[in-house]
């Protein structure tokens, strides 16, 4: 494995290549290999250790409660795996990570990496960055995802209503507020969906 790679990741920015082998090479660390479709973690299980994705791809899988499946992302190495959920109250994985290739992954105890993370301020700011980053890309989608069920239920709404109410009326009728409705109705004006 490259320690220079992994020194350009986004996480470790700021951290040495001395630093990297201590935090993977130190005990209590392990080095875990799997094959293209094995879990490297399954849905609802605890998150007590970080995993660092030395080698391969994954992908994260959402699985409801009647096993339909939604691919949600590929992630390549080097990346971090599971800090999302780490240090959550409720710190079970929400999704599937599932090996879509030969990975090497190792496995941090919490305990080592918050020693890291209250020894190396640099370290701790590109962690607390990329869980920022994290968060705001899923704020993103959910925002796109319900601007665009908005767009639906405002298409459908006046499929039976002739007139429209006042944008107050309507914004408290479809439960949402008016500077949602108000963008909504400036994205379907623009796509021709609707007249001024």
């Amino acid at each position: 494995m490259d320690l220079n790679e992994l020194k350009n990741c986004d996480f470790f920015k700021g951290l040495t290549e001395d630093d990297i082998a201590k935090l993977l090479y130190s005990s209590p660390s392990s080095l875990r290999k799997y094959k293209d479709g094995d879990y490297v973690a399954h849905q609802g299980e605890v998150c007590d250790k970080i995993a660092i994705l030395t080698k391969g791809i994954v992908c994260s899988v959402m699985v409801n409660d009647y096993g339909k499946e939604l691919i949600l992302t590929d992630i390549h190495s080097p990346s971090l795996l599971g800090y999302t959920y780490l240090f959550a109250t409720d710190n079970k994985f929400n999704v599937n990570v599932i090996a879509k290739s030969s990975c090497d992954i190792y496995f941090i105890e919490k305990e080592r990496l918050l020693a890291l993370l209250h020894d190396n301020p640099v370290f701790m700011q590109s962690y607390l960055r990329g869980m920022s980053d994290i968060s705001m890309k899923v704020f993103k989608r959910l925002f796109e995802l319900n601007l665009n069920k908005l767009k639906q239920r405002l298409l459908s709404y006046m499929e039976q209503h002739d007139e429209l109410p006042k944008l107050a009326d309507l914004a408290k009728q479809l439960g949402v507020t008016r500077p949602s409705l108000s963008r909504a109705l400036a994205e379907l004006r623009r796509d021709g969906l609707i007249k001024k």
